[in-house]
């Protein structure tokens, strides 16, 4: 089916929804009509990142609790592009390094093999992201055949009614392993990376790595805005 009929219907069931649970009904139904199994909103905004998504439980606990958000090639397309765009496990897999090949193999497990997903810019560098997954192989073409407008309109439409829902399906816990507390704390002393590894005895590389995941937990993308963050909400 051509993209603007998938946009146009996803706009219908969203004006047309009552509450939040005739939406994901209604989006589900529209996601299966057409090739897909499943879809997810992800909002990625400070300490406040929940999801709402017909993903299996077990895979949206995971990721969560493994910060695979720091790592997902998809968001990080989706802050690069700007705009819709279909992704297939099966040929990013290829040119992936083993970190990114061990998260695509885990989403394939819980049917997550290709997509469509669509960024929505939230303000002050944050976003979200919606998603329509399958289980199964889809061909990608390029984005010209995509309504990017449609898109778009469609997306931020379910962002305005999703964005302050009360029962996400997952939220992140915001707790830090003893090290990246550690390194976090001495971050918010204002003591660069490798300053920390002198201080704590760590390597440089696993300074960056615990530093990289409180930033992925707390959905920030520097030091400065972890530390602010992380202080705001009473977490150091």
């Amino acid at each position: 089916m051509h993209g603007s009929s998938l946009f146009d219907r996803m706009i219908d069931a969203t004006v047309a929804a009552a509450n939040e649970h005739s939406l994901k009904t209604a989006l589900s139904d529209v996601a299966r009509a057409h090739g897909f199994e499943r879809f997810a909103y992800l909002n990625l905004h400070t300490a406040k990142s929940f999801a709402v998504s017909t993903y299996q439980k077990e895979w949206q606990s995971l990721y969560f609790s493994r910060s695979y958000m720091a790592i997902d090639p998809v968001v990080t397309a989706a802050k690069r592009l700007r705009r819709a765009f279909r992704w297939s496990v099966d040929v990013e897999r290829r040119r992936a390094d083993n970190s990114i090949k061990e998260f695509y193999d885990t989403a394939a497990e819980f049917g997550i093999r290709s997509g469509l997903s669509i960024p929505i810019w939230t303000g002050f560098g944050q976003f979200a992201i919606l998603t329509l997954a399958s289980a199964r192989h889809l061909e990608i073409s390029g984005p010209d055949d995509l309504d990017t407008v449609g898109a778009a309109g469609a997306a931020a439409l379910i962002h305005a009614r999703l964005q302050g829902t009360t029962t996400p399906t997952q939220r992140p816990d915001f707790i830090f392993s003893d090290r990246e507390a550690l390194c976090l704390r001495w971050a918010a002393e204002g003591l660069p990376m490798h300053s920390i590894a002198d201080v704590t005895g760590l390597t440089y590389h696993t300074v960056r790595w615990d530093l990289d995941r409180v930033k992925a937990k707390l959905g920030v993308y520097t030091q400065k805005q972890a530390v602010a963050v992380a202080s705001r909400f009473g977490l150091i």
